[in-house]
Parts: structure tokens; C-alpha cells; sequence
């Protein structure tokens, strides 16, 4: 047995000559210089530890029986139904101050009041995990107009193996970190300008994803049709690719997490898609000079990419985005945040920039719902935008209870068109609450 042992290490360590000399008796086993192990190994007196960096957790709360109540059934023994929970977000959100137009020509400059209340998410649903691979998710919409309203997914995604899943149903597409993250998680009262334009609407989908240890990719196509209730498989629809890769990486006494991302969105229907474009302005008329919009935007190619960066208490967001169409659009969004009080309060900020060389290709709504899709809020256009918050974020039970404040100075130039630009300075303040 110890001559059998000494072979295998010669024959993985030696040269392969010196091994077979060994086994014809024509040299001894000891006789023979073995390269030294590789650093870090077994074998050099250490074992190669891989960095993890481990989610920070939520302290035990009061409130821990109550939230938990929304999981009706669990048993993970049962071979068809292994979990049953109810879901619901709601957001409501206030804004109070007013944005300026300057005057053009004969024009006078005028105020437009932004004060006001809104519910911008009511929703309410279920989540279901069966058969140990699938995953099913429904969910309605009960706030914001009639094209907003209504079934905001019925989506499953079933695990073909640990690492690769495929999701299919009503759900929205992977564009940018922002649109990515669930509503109830975005740290701002919105998302940015320029993502609630780009971004398509949640439609009928069929995705495939693979995620590995450090790469993750996705690749899946998308229906043209924008109904709000279920969509159905109309027009050449949209294709979509998603890459990605996280690095773990010890700094010091902590452990940093970089994600760098990359997504794609080819609109093939172009201005004959239903979902490529979630608001329709056609024919109506901006807050900012009364200007006409003759056509909605669209846009047939969609690009993001940026990184987002964990490290102890401080987080960090950095994206660009283009959209290329019949108008091309393009911006960028840098967010920092630092736990001040880990777990319970978190300050916030967000620089936004958008930029385009057509006249009014930029469309902005400002308020307590800055989202054009929510309703028929007034609507300023321009071709040149900068949006700074700064904010803090009280979490009273983890992520599901959180009060909002903040304050946001809005620049909308108008010099591509008809010149009427915009100044809003407002406050923000709301509650976000989600099981």
C-alpha cells in the first residue's frame, strides 16, 4: 500500500520519465527532487479559503410574529406544495413645492404647483413554491390610472438545475439596477427619470437565466403587447440579454462587493410596440410652454450598464443608459448610501443626468408621482436634465416598514426647443410598507 501511495504522488508531482524508472526498478523513489506544492494547498501546511461575503442581517424585532403571519403554509417535507404566503406593498408619497418656467419671448414666466399626496403603489397578491423547483408569484395593481392598474405579474420560474431556471408569464424584463429592484427596496421615492422612460412595461415573457459563481447571464424575448391585465404573444416582440459578474474581494478587516452589469433590449416592433415604451403622451400638451407632443418616443435599442459596490455600511450605484429610436436618449445615475444607524437609518443621495440633441426628447413628471406612466400628472419635456436628492430612510421593521424623507432640485433645460426651461425644488416625504 505505501508503494502504491508513493506511485500516484510520483506520477502527479514528477516528471513522467522519473516515474517510469521508478516503476521498471532502474532508480529509487527517494532519489527523486518533487517539485514543491502549490502555495496555499493541503499540502504546504494551509487550505486555500474562498472570500464570501455574507449579507448583513436584521437584528430580532417585536415585530417578527406579525410579519410572519403572511406565510399561510409551510412545509418543505410536502412533495407538491411546499409554501403558501400572501404578498402586499403599498406607497404613499408627498411632495410639496413648485417648479418654475421661464418665459420665452412674449411668454411670461409662471409657477407650477407641485404640492400633493399620492398612493403611487397599492398591491396585493401570492406566492407559491411547488413541486421543490418552482417558484409562482401573482400580484395586482390598484393604484394609478387605468393603463397602470391591473395584473402587475403572474409569473413562475422553474429551476432546471441549481444554476440554470427558466421564468414564464407576465413579469419585466432585466434593465437597469433601478427597474431591477422591487419597488418596496428602492431606496428613492422614484425611480430615476430616464429609467421610468426607458424601461419597458411588464408583458408576456419567456426568459432563460443562468447563474454561476461569479457570472450570471439571461437571454429571452418579450411580447409587444402592453395590455395591463394579460398581455398576449402580439407583434415581433422584444429581445432581451443580460450579463453579469460579482467579485468578492477582503479589503482589510471587511469584505467588498462588486457587481458589474450589462443589459440589452432590441425592440424589434420599434414605434409599433405596445410595451416598449410605458406611457403614452401623443396629442397632449407639457406644463412647460404648453408644447405639443405629436408622437410618443420609442426606442428600438436599449442599453445599460453600470456597478453597484457593498462594503460594511456603505453602498454605491453607478449606471449609464442609452436609448436609440426614433429620438436617442442617453444618462447616468451615481447613488451613494451610508447606514448613519445600521439596520434603522440609512442616508441616501442620487445625482441623475439625461441628455439628448433633439428637441423635447426628454419627458419628466415631477411631484409625488414622477412616474409618466402612473397617470396623467402635468409633464415637462427638454433635451437636458439633472435631478439631485439627498435623503434618509427610517427603517421601523427591516425592509417592509420604512419612512421616507428628502429633499430633490430638479434642472430641466428646454434649449433644443422652444426654451422653456424648468427649476423645481422639492420635499419629499412618504411610507413604504411590504410583506
Amino acid at each position: 500500500m505505501k508503494l502504491l501511495t508513493t506511485m500516484l504522488l510520483l506520477c502527479g508531482l514528477a516528471h513522467a520519465n522519473d516515474a517510469l524508472d521508478v516503476l521498471e526498478g532502474r532508480k529509487n523513489a527517494a532519489d527523486i527532487p518533487l517539485p514543491p506544492p502549490p502555495e496555499g494547498s493541503a499540502a504546504g501546511g494551509g487550505e486555500h479559503v474562498p472570500v464570501v461575503y455574507i449579507e448583513p442581517g436584521w437584528e430580532p424585532s417585536p415585530l417578527d410574529p406579525v410579519w410572519s403571519k403572511a406565510v399561510l403554509f409551510d412545509d418543505a417535507a410536502n412533495p407538491w406544495v411546499q409554501q403558501v404566503a400572501m404578498t402586499g406593498y403599498f406607497n404613499g408619497q408627498a411632495a410639496f413645492g413648485n417648479a418654475t418656467v421661464d418665459g420665452v419671448d412674449t411668454t411670461a414666466s409662471k409657477n407650477v404647483d407641485l404640492d400633493g399626496t399620492r398612493t403611487t403603489r397599492a398591491r396585493l397578491g401570492a406566492r407559491l413554491r411547488a413541486f421543490r423547483n418552482t417558484d409562482i408569484e401573482a400580484a395586482g395593481e390598484f393604484a394609478g390610472g387605468s393603463s397602470f392598474r391591473g395584473v402587475e405579474r403572474l409569473s413562475a420560474r422553474t429551476a432546471i438545475t441549481p444554476a440554470d431556471s427558466v421564468e414564464y408569464g407576465k413579469f419585466r424584463p432585466t434593465f437597469t439596477t433601478e427597474y431591477s429592484t422591487e419597488d418596496a427596496y428602492l431606496p428613492y421615492p422614484e425611480r430615476s427619470m430616464l429609467v421610468n422612460m426607458l424601461a419597458p412595461r411588464s408583458t408576456l415573457g419567456v426568459m432563460y437565466q443562468r447563474q454561476g459563481r461569479t457570472w450570471d447571464q439571461g437571454l429571452g424575448w418579450f411580447s409587444s403587447d402592453g395590455h395591463p391585465d394579460l398581455p398576449g404573444a402580439e407583434g415581433d416582440g422584444m429581445l432581451a440579454f443580460n450579463l453579469s459578474r460579482t467579485f468578492v474581494e477582503p479589503n482589510g478587516k471587511s469584505v467588498t462587493r462588486t457587481r458589474w452589469h450589462l443589459d440589452y433590449i432590441h425592440n424589434l416592433d420599434g414605434s409599433r410596440s405596445g410595451s416598449a415604451t410605458r406611457f403614452d403622451i401623443a396629442g397632449r400638451t407639457s406644463a412647460n410652454g404648453n408644447q405639443l407632443v405629436t408622437h410618443n418616443p420609442s426606442f428600438r435599442h436599449l442599453f445599460a450598464t453600470g456597478v453597484e459596490i457593498d462594503r460594511d455600511n456603505f453602498s454605491f450605484t453607478g449606471e449609464f443608459m442609452l436609448g436609440k429610436g426614433d429620438t436617442t436618449v442617453w444618462g447616468m445615475s451615481l447613488g451613494p448610501s451610508y447606514w448613519l444607524m445600521p439596520g434603522t437609518l440609512n442616508l441616501v443621495g442620487r445625482y441623475h443626468y439625461a441628455g439628448s440633441d433633439d428637441p423635447g426628447a426628454l419627458v419628466s413628471s415631477m411631484g409625488a408621482s414622477p412616474d409618466p406612466a402612473f397617470d396623467n400628472t402635468p409633464f415637462f419635456i427638454g433635451n437636458e436634465y439633472h435631478s439631485f436628492y439627498l435623503g434618509a430612510n427610517l427603517h421601523l421593521y427591516q425592509d417592509q416598514l420604512i419612512l421616507m424623507g428628502g429633499y430633490e432640485n430638479i434642472i430641466l433645460k428646454n434649449q433644443a426647443g422652444a426654451g422653456f426651461d424648468t427649476e423645481a425644488s422639492l420635499w419629499h416625504t412618504g411610507v413604504k410598507a411590504s410583506f
